[in-house]
């Protein structure tokens, strides 16, 4: 016997060391996919785009390493410098893609049992991974700086742009996928949680709404854009202008969407609102031929239609009866999509050569956005609780009625219905804390004991009354202590089948029960314990037959 178990504690410490390896080599192989995983597909997607675009052109391929060390650092949104003149306006596409990669590999690294320390190295190597590849690219670019047009721009910049864009995506990811612990961690409130799913949903529709402008807008200058694309005059000039525009989409987006929320869009000496256009240079793009040539004058009013509906929509949907939560949500829902908007405005814009400052005018976008979701969800907030039904509903929980808490208003909101007991009882009767039923009340007609169904002093055991003893003797209601179901003599024994033997409270016999056989004679023993089961069954689940 000693030796079985030196043999199996041997056998377990062998288990358990070849666990720990196995899993530190996981944790080792997980952390390097996190790091280097985005960056090596970003890298490749390059080498691919790059040598498409000088076979195409009959470029030299010496400086390929300069053109996707300087696209690395365009995709992180620095600023380039070429030949003197500035680019900061650069394609968020790529971004966008970059980042949601991160998160990707960040959320599926950070998976629930992971300790915080784990979720620090994670975000570490998400970060760490794409600072490397930045100091090799401002390498490269400081090299061969002499010979290629493109100057290495600062390298602070250049590594708090990646920190920034990784970092916020790392945040992203594992804020999602460990949603529901850092709730629970934080005590997040209902009306938090409400504020933020539909602060999301606001700035989401807004985009989309800025969307379907962008889309309007090139359908009405559709001649514009065939003029814009006839400057190729070649298949590699018409695919290049295609691609640039494709890849400057967001960045159109977004400032459609700024326009539609009040903010103004500049592109050098040129202006856009909703309500006066100044006209100015533009570079031969397509995807410019989008922007308005003429104001529309009062007519540009009606865009305001746009983020007023989505405010009202999402006031709406916070409401709550309690007013201070309804206020609570609404603010928390215009805080979180006035963020994500300044989030995508700040990369949309930038230097422009020799046109000037490009983009949006980010405070303004901010502002405008949490002024239209909090001022219209406070009035909103204000019509709901002047309404009448929900006067009713306050009045009837400050008089002891039903109270519905937050969470019960959350899951009904995201369509999730947990009310699906059905509380039969009636207005005279309530359930005892014990589980049974008040003599007060009644059951209902379903399974239940009735009021016409009760026995009283002049019942006895034949007739219809009979037939509702024996439908309480196959039943699993406890009787046996309700006076009002309690007849008088023997009759009544032999119609419900107990004697007078006493059930407390909790299940309890005192003392055997008997009963009388179908056919009047003879005697059913019935035990003590299954006396017992039979009321511990009907005491703990009341419901049992609604279930």
């Amino acid at each position: 016997m000693p030796r079985e178990n030196l043999s199996a504690r041997l056998r377990q410490v062998r288990r358990a060391t070849r666990a720990q390896r196995l899993g530190t080599e996981g944790s080792a192989r997980e952390l390097i996919l996190v790091a280097f995983g985005v960056p090596v597909i970003t890298l490749m997607v390059l080498v691919v785009c790059v040598l498409a675009v000088l076979l195409m052109s009959g470029g030299d391929m010496s400086g390929i390493a300069n053109v996707i060390s300087a696209c690395w650092l365009a995709i992180h949104q620095v600023p380039l410098t070429m030949n003197g003149v500035t680019l900061g306006v650069l394609p968020m596409l790529p971004t966008l893609l970059v980042a949601a990669g991160t998160a990707g590999f960040a959320s599926s690294a950070s998976r629930v049992g992971r300790s915080p320390s784990e979720l620090a190295a994670i975000a570490a190597a998400a970060i760490g991974g794409p600072l490397v590849i930045t100091a090799m690219a401002l390498a490269v670019l400081m090299d061969g700086s002499s010979d290629m047009p493109v100057a290495a721009p600062n390298a602070l910049l250049a590594f708090g742009c990646t920190i920034a864009l990784h970092g916020l995506a790392t945040a992203a990811g594992v804020v999602w996928r460990r949603r529901r612990d850092l709730a629970a961690l934080t005590s997040v409130t209902a009306a938090d949680r409400r504020g933020f799913r539909f602060g999301l949903l606001a700035a989401v529709a807004l985009l989309a709404a800025g969307s379907v402008l962008v889309l309007v807008r090139l359908l009405l200058s559709f001649s514009d854009v065939g003029q814009l694309l006839g400057g190729g005059y070649r298949f590699d000039g018409y695919l290049g202008l295609t691609v640039l525009s494709i890849l400057y989409l967001p960045n159109v987006i977004v400032g459609a969407t700024a326009v539609l929320v009040g903010a103004d869009v500049h592109v050098g000496a040129m202006s856009v609102d909703l309500l006066s256009v100044r006209s100015g240079p533009l570079p031969p793009v397509p995807l410019l031929a989008a922007l308005p040539d003429a104001d529309y004058g009062t007519l540009g009013v009606v865009g305001f239609v746009v983020p007023a509906a989505v405010a009202g929509y999402v006031g709406w949907r916070c409401r709550s009866l309690d007013p201070i939560a309804h206020v609570r949500a609404v603010g928390v829902a215009g805080a979180v999509a006035a963020s994500i908007i300044v989030l995508l405005a700040w990369p949309a814009g930038g230097q422009l050569g020799e046109i000037g400052a490009t983009g949006v005018n980010v405070a303004a976008a901010g502002v405008f956005t949490l002024g239209w979701v909090v001022v219209v969800g406070l009035i909103v907030a204000l019509i709901y609780g002047c309404l009448p039904s929900t006067r009713r509903a306050r009045l009837q929980i400050e008089s002891g009625g039903e109270d519905s808490d937050d969470l019960d208003t959350w899951l009904d909101d995201s369509g999730y219905d947990d009310d699906y007991v059905v509380d039969s009882r009636d207005e005279d009767g309530s359930w005892n804390e014990d589980g049974s039923w008040d003599e007060n009340g009644s059951w209902d007609d379903n399974d239940s004991w009735d009021e016409n169904d009760s026995w009283d002093e002049n019942d006895d055991a034949s007739g219809a009354d009979a037939d509702d003893a024996s439908e309480y003797e196959d039943s699993d209601v406890d009787v046996s202590d309700d006076e009002s179901a309690e007849p008088d003599g023997g009759a009544g024994d032999s119609a419900t089948g107990f004697d007078d033997a006493t059930v407390l409270d909790d299940g309890t016999v005192l003392e055997d029960a008997t009963g009388f056989d179908d056919d009047g004679s003879g005697v059913d023993s019935v035990s003590t314990a299954d006396a017992a089961t039979r009321s511990r069954g009907a005491n703990s689940d009341p419901l049992g037959s609604q279930m």
